[in-house]
This record gives structure tokens, sequence and C-alpha cells, in this order.
């Protein structure tokens, strides 16, 4: 009888520690990491690892449009790729970055930004007129807005 009893508990306890199912990543899950892998520049991809925080590295891995991340890893110069995925960067003004975006003004965001303004408009903008600056502006009026073109003090406009 104690023995069933001693039995059973180690059956429970084994099956309880057991690993449990493994959640199935998403269709677009599986294709920004085949992006991450096989099309990104060596340089850039090392840069978003070595210096991402860990919660936005997630949200560029999981969210992202596969075709805006390419163009992350691949166009970015690798000090604006770093000021978009540190720390501090609000999580939902990046996947809104990673997914409204167009190729072009996604590029250019990640080419022309001044670090500081790049910063301040992926902490402090609302995500709404983020998402429609990124979809319909021009690139040139982009690549003024994130340089020295338009002051820090400008930016509350956005945030609205």
């Amino acid at each position: 009888m104690i023995y069933k009893a001693v039995l059973s508990l180690c059956i429970v306890a084994l099956t309880s520690g057991a690993p449990r199912r493994v959640k199935r990543q998403t269709a677009n899950e599986v294709a920004t990491r085949i992006v991450a892998v096989s099309k990104s520049k060596p340089e850039l991809l090392s840069t978003a690892v070595s210096q991402a925080d860990p919660d936005l590295l997630r949200v560029a891995l999981t969210d992202a449009d596969p075709k805006l991340l390419e163009v992350a890893l691949t166009r970015a110069k690798a000090e604006l790729l770093g000021t978009a995925l540190t720390e501090g960067v609000d999580g939902d003004l990046l996947r809104v970055a990673l997914t409204a975006a167009r190729p072009d003004t996604l590029e250019t965001a990640l080419t022309a930004a001044d670090p500081e303004l790049l910063t301040t408009a992926l902490t402090e903008a609302a995500p709404n007129l983020l998402g429609v600056a990124l979809k319909v502006a021009k690139v040139k009026l982009l690549a003024a807005a994130l340089t020295r073109g338009l002051s820090r003090s400008c930016w509350p406009l956005l945030s609205v």
C-alpha cells in the first residue's frame, strides 16, 4: 500500500515537472526570424542582438512586418538601429514603426535621423500620429523632421 502511494506521488511529481508543450510560432514570427537569420547584414544583426533591450527585440521579432524588418536589418545605420532598440523606447511605438511604416520612410528614419530625435519619436509620440507620419510622409520632409531641421521643442505637437 505504501509502495503504491509513493509510486503515485513519484508519477505525479514527474509529470508535473515534465516540459510543457511549447507555444507554436505564428507565420509572421517564422517569417521575421527567417529575415533576421538569412537576409540581415551581419553587423546590423550583431547590433540588434547585442544592444537591444530584450523586450524590444521580442517586439521586432514577433510583430514586425517581415519586409520592414528586412529594411531595418539591411539598410539601417548601426547606431540608429541600436537607438531604436534601446531600453526606454516604447514597445508600442516600435511596433507601430515596424508595422505601419512604408519601407522608404522606415529606411529614412534609420539612416538620416538624429539619434536624439529618433529616441524622442520612439518614446513620446502618439502611436496613431507616428503611424500616420510613417505611412504618408514624403521622405524629404521626414528626413528634415528627424534631423536638426525640426527642433525637439516641436515634438509635443506629435504627442497630442
